[in-house]
C-alpha cells in the first residue's frame, strides 16, 4: 500500500495480504472484535443490549420450563397457600405471560413494555415471597416451584437484583430517546 495525498493506493500484494488477514480471524474473534467497538462507541446502547437479551433469555427459560414439566408445575401451584381454582388458573396464565414477556424484549418497539411488565411482575414475586418469609401462612410453602435451586432469601435477592436490572434498562432507554429525539429535532431545525 501506498499514501498518496488523502486516498491510498492498493498494490495487489497489500490487498491480497489484507485479504488474507482477514480470512484467518475466526467469526468468533471478529464477532468479539465487533462487541468490544461497539461498546466502546455506544456504552449505554451495550448495556441496554445486554440487558434486552439477558432478561428475554430469562423469561424464556423459565416460562418453558413450566411449560415442559406442566404437569408437575400446576401440582405445585395447586400446593400453594390459597384455594385451588386459583392455583389453576395461575398455572394457565405464568407460563404464557413469562413468555409473551420475553417475547417482547425481541422486538425494538416492544422492548421497553418488556422492561416495565418484567418490573411489575418481579415486584409480584418478591412480594410473595416475602410473605412467604414472614411466615404469613404458618409456614413457608413447598420451594418446589423456585426455578433455581435457591433458598427464598436468595430468591429474594434474585428477584432484587432483575428488579435494579429493569430500573436501570428503563432509565438507559429513556435517556436513549431522548438524546435521539433532539439529534432529529436538530437535524429538523437546520
Amino acid at each position: 500500500m501506498k499514501e498518496n495525498g488523502k486516498y491510498r493506493k492498493y498494490d495487489g500484494v497489500a490487498a491480497a495480504n489484507t485479504v488474507q488477514g482477514l480470512r484467518s480471524r475466526s467469526l468468533l474473534g471478529r464477532k468479539f472484535t465487533g462487541a468490544v467497538s461497539y461498546s466502546r462507541k455506544h456504552p449505554q446502547e451495550f448495556v441496554l443490549h445486554v440487558l434486552t437479551f439477558a432478561l428475554l433469555c430469562l423469561w424464556i427459560y423459565v416460562g418453558s420450563k413450566k411449560v415442559f414439566t406442566y404437569a408437575e408445575f400446576r401440582a405445585s401451584m395447586i400446593r400453594q397457600p390459597f384455594a385451588d381454582q386459583y392455583g389453576i388458573i395461575l398455572s394457565y396464565i405464568l407460563p404464557a405471560v413469562e413468555l409473551a414477556t420475553g417475547i417482547l424484549f425481541i422486538f425494538e418497539g416492544t422492548k421497553r413494555l418488556g422492561f416495565w411488565l418484567t418490573l411489575i411482575l418481579m415486584l409480584v414475586f418478591s412480594g410473595y415471597v416475602i410473605l412467604a418469609l414472614r411466615d404469613t401462612w404458618g409456614s413457608i410453602p413447598c420451594d418446589c416451584i423456585l426455578e433455581f435451586p435457591i433458598s427464598w432469601k436468595a430468591h429474594l435477592c434474585v428477584n432484587g437484583l432483575i428488579t435494579i436490572a429493569c430500573a436501570v434498562g428503563l432509565l438507559i432507554d429513556r435517556k436513549i430517546r431522548i438524546s435521539h429525539r433532539k439529534k432529529l429535532m436538530t437535524k429538523l431545525g437546520s
